[in-house]
């Protein structure tokens, strides 16, 4: 097993290939709020409740290197939003191709946040990224938000996780709609994994462990819970629990 496989692999683990992606990479957009301020004590408690990924910049995963195992996944967020600019309404391209495979990455991974300016210039540019790994064989998650509008409408979810897997993203990475016949629909219609994310504690209505176990309810391949793990007072304990939901 070599290249896309072998990464894929450490990506997606155990009997069913799930993930549980420990989504590291708010730092440009919020800057070094509670949770993030320490890079390595916050990869430390995330691997210890189980999580098989870390998704975080070059200078974040640098800053935790010491910590990071051999067998937990590592994802580059190759694009960041200028959390500071007037114009950060959509991320910027900070990394490439050869920062990940310089880093040993496993895959690569880029936000489109559809009904802001700029969607169509970073959707071009994740396009052309697809196009540059794909002779490398390296995996890109695309992660497809709808208009913030309809960030739980589940025709909005589908048409933006459809337009990833249309130009040719290895995964997707979007939102669940909150039901789990719709979201099962979403991924018979999207014939790659798909991650779930967590978004904040209170969008929508829903628990963290609820919001886990729908996804993985409807076939959902994986989740990547942020906020609502490293906000949390333990974010080992939360990790924990939602890693017996998704592996269990």
């Amino acid at each position: 097993m070599f290249g896309k496989a072998r990464r894929m692999s450490r990506l997606f683990v155990g009997e069913r290939n799930r993930c549980l992606l420990s989504p590291l990479d708010h730092g440009g957009w919020l800057g070094p709020v509670k949770g993030l301020d320490r890079p390595a004590a916050i990869v430390e408690q995330v691997i210890a409740g189980g999580a098989n990924a870390v998704l975080a910049s070059p200078g974040f995963l640098r800053a935790a290197e010491q910590v990071l195992r051999p067998d937990v996944a590592l994802v580059l967020r190759v694009s960041l939003t200028a959390g500071l600019s007037d114009r950060g309404t959509q991320e910027t391209p900070v990394a490439h191709l050869d920062t990940a495979l310089r880093m040993d990455a496993d895959a690569v991974a880029v936000s489109v946040f559809f009904g802001r300016e700029g969607d169509i210039d970073i959707y071009r540019w994740l396009a052309d990224l697809i196009q540059v790994c794909e002779p490398y064989e390296m995996p890109v998650i695309a992660e497809m938000m709808p208009p913030g509008d309809r960030s739980f409408d589940a025709g909005a979810i589908a048409h933006a996780a459809r337009i990833g897997m249309e130009i040719g993203a290895d995964v997707i990475k979007t939102n669940y709609c909150g039901d789990v016949a719709q979201f099962a629909e979403i991924v018979r219609a999207v014939p790659v994994p798909i991650i779930v994310a967590g978004g904040p504690k209170t969008v929508p209505e829903t628990s963290t462990l609820d919001l886990v176990e729908g996804a993985m309810t409807a076939g959902a391949a994986g989740v990547a819970i942020g906020r609502r793990v490293w906000q949390s007072d333990d974010p080992a304990g939360v990790t924990r629990q939602i890693h017996r939901i998704v592996f269990g």
